[in-house]
C-alpha cells in the first residue's frame, strides 16, 4: 500500500506498473524494455550509432550494452561491425525488422500514454506534464 502523502513510493508503483506493461507488450515482439531502448536511441540517431555512444546515453556500462546488443543483432534486429576510423568501436544499425518494431513500439507507446492520462483533460495533462518535468530537473540535480 502507498501512503497517501509520498510521492517517491507512489512514483516507484506507477514505474513498476509501467515497466511491466511495457515487458508485456515488447515480449510479443521478442524484446526486452532494455533492448527497446536501445532501438529507440538508434531511431533518434538515424538508424546507426557507435556502441560507445549508446552507453554514454543510457548510462549503462560497456558489458551491459555489449550483451544487449549482441542478443540484438543474434535477433536480427540490429548488424553490427567494426568502426574503420577506429577499432576499438563498435558500429550497431538497425535492420528492417528493428524499424518495424520501432513503429509498433511507437503506437503502443501512444496507446499507454492515452491511458495513463485517461480521465484527466487537455489543461490537466498539460499540468502534469509540466510539474513532471520540474520533477525530473529536480532529481538530475542530485
Amino acid at each position: 500500500m502507498v501512503p497517501e502523502d509520498a510521492a517517491g513510493p507512489l512514483f516507484k508503483v506507477i514505474n513498476e506498473r509501467m515497466q511491466a506493461s511495457a515487458d508485456a507488450d515488447l515480449k510479443e515482439q521478442g524484446l526486452t524494455f532494455a533492448q527497446s531502448q536501445v532501438i529507440v536511441y538508434l531511431i533518434e540517431h538515424a538508424g546507426r550509432a557507435l556502441q560507445k555512444e549508446i552507453e554514454t546515453s543510457l548510462k549503462v556500462s560497456h558489458p551491459t550494452v555489449s550483451g544487449l546488443v549482441s542478443r540484438l543483432e543474434k535477433n536480427g534486429f540490429v548488424r553490427t561491425w567494426v568502426a574503420e576510423d577506429d577499432r576499438r568501436n563498435k558500429v550497431v544499425e538497425l535492420t528492417d525488422k528493428a524499424h518495424d518494431a520501432g513503429d509498433r513500439m511507437r503506437a503502443t507507446m501512444r496507446e499507454r500514454d492515452r491511458e495513463l492520462l485517461a480521465g484527466l483533460d487537455e489543461r490537466e495533462q498539460t499540468e502534469l506534464i509540466r510539474m513532471l518535468r520540474r520533477i525530473y530537473a529536480n532529481v538530475c540535480k542530485q
